[in-house]
């Protein structure tokens, strides 16, 4: 096992990925365990590296979907924010480490470790500051996102009487402690780890091929895949007189698509159904890349933008129940779309090359800025 991989393994391990339930009120009906479509790709980011070692990590969203689906979209786009764009500009970084394309058939494998950093007033919420239809709060209106570490002065109303869709409602008010995040305090770090494995190639004209791929992965319950494909181009070549410049100028793109499922099959007294929760990332960078080779040691700077979204969604038909037996049946409930996570970037960092070994690491200044560190082999 690898020193990375170890890294990797000791801050989830140390931190557990325990979501807590936000539901307590009774906990022999509520059995109901969704795994967590919330912290999947934090599982995916390990399971790249150990796909054997990573567990799924378990939310109950039932309670939160007895608010109502308009609630919980509101709810659940807030709590988990932060850490899905994170997520989603990690799969941006990590692609190169030098502006010199390789010659014609260079080969090169790079493994990268990518953290965007959240920031501290993402780590919280004020409840009061979203649009509601049904819920209340008691308590604190700060709440955590799912890196917000733990609340225990908030509580969640759904108010008795309030009608949630088909003249469903609750004889009693519903009272339900908030959702808890993450506790990341002793991390060097808040964000998501991504592990990243790259094969490259030189093609004509002073042109890498850059391939990152996971092929589907199915599990018991979920499944998951990764792809991408970026292009490196000298630019020197085309502008007369810039032969002469002792510095690798090259253009960069980059794509990356996550994808991955989980399969949901609930049933308790209150809430029940079956279906399939997905989640989707995407990361496209445009960059121009320079560096210079100064014996082994290789300084780079990049400069250019990112665009990153991703969405979110519980898919299926589900019923809610009262304590009368009256029903609500939900369609598709959760559907989260985000997209405002990229923007400029600028990099800087630098390679250690030793004969065919290479050694990197890099910032990347952004919304969420970046650190990337990583190993690999270079020929040609």
């Amino acid at each position: 096992m690898g020193l990375a991989e170890n890294w990797i393994l000791k801050i989830y391990d140390e931190q557990k990925f325990y979501v807590n339930s936000i539901y307590h009120r009774n906990q022999n009906l509520r059995n109901m365990k969704f795994k967590a479509l919330l912290t999947l790709f934090l599982v995916t980011a390990v399971s790249l590296v150990t796909i054997q070692k990573s567990t799924a990590q378990e939310i109950d969203l039932g309670t939160i979907l007895e608010a109502g689906t308009a609630d919980a979209n509101t709810y659940m786009e807030a709590y988990s924010r932060p850490a899905i764009l994170s997520f989603a500009n990690g799969m941006a970084n990590g692609w190169y480490n030098t502006a010199k394309p390789h010659k014609l058939l260079g080969l090169d494998v790079t493994f990268s470790l990518n953290i965007a950093n959240i920031p501290d007033e993402e780590k919280l919420f004020n409840f009061n500051d979203l649009n509601w239809e049904n819920l209340q709060l008691q308590g604190d209106p700060n709440l955590p996102t799912l890196v917000g570490g733990e609340t225990t002065s908030s509580s969640l109303v759904i108010p008795a009487g309030v009608d949630l869709g088909n003249g469903f409602s609750y004889d009693a008010s519903q009272t339900f402690p908030a959702l808890n995040g993450l506790n990341l305090e002793d991390s060097p770090v808040t964000g998501v780890p991504v592990p990243t494995l790259n094969f490259g190639v030189g093609l004509i004209k002073n042109t890498d091929l850059k391939i990152r791929w996971i092929p589907e992965q199915n599990f018991d319950d979920f499944s998951v895949r990764l792809f991408g494909v970026g292009v490196m181009h000298d630019i020197k070549q085309w502008i007369p007189g810039m032969k002469l410049v002792p510095i690798d100028i090259s253009g960069f793109i980059a794509y990356t698509s996550f994808n991955s499922e989980f399969d949901i099959n609930i049933s308790d007294a209150t809430f029940s159904g079956q279906g399939v929760a997905e989640f989707n990332a995407s990361a496209t960078t445009v960059q121009v890349v320079a560096s210079k080779k100064l014996a082994v040691l290789t300084p780079y700077v990049g400069l250019g933008f990112n665009a990153v979204s991703a969405d979110l969604a519980m898919n299926g038909t589900y019923t809610l129940q009262n304590s009368t037996t009256d029903q609500l049946v939900l369609t598709d409930p959760v559907a989260l779309e985000f997209t405002d996570g990229g923007g400029p970037r600028f990099t800087v960092g630098a390679r250690l090359k030793l004969l065919v070994l290479t050694i990197h690491a890099d910032y990347t200044a952004q919304k969420y800025s970046s650190f990337t560190m990583g190993l690999g082999l270079s020929i040609r």
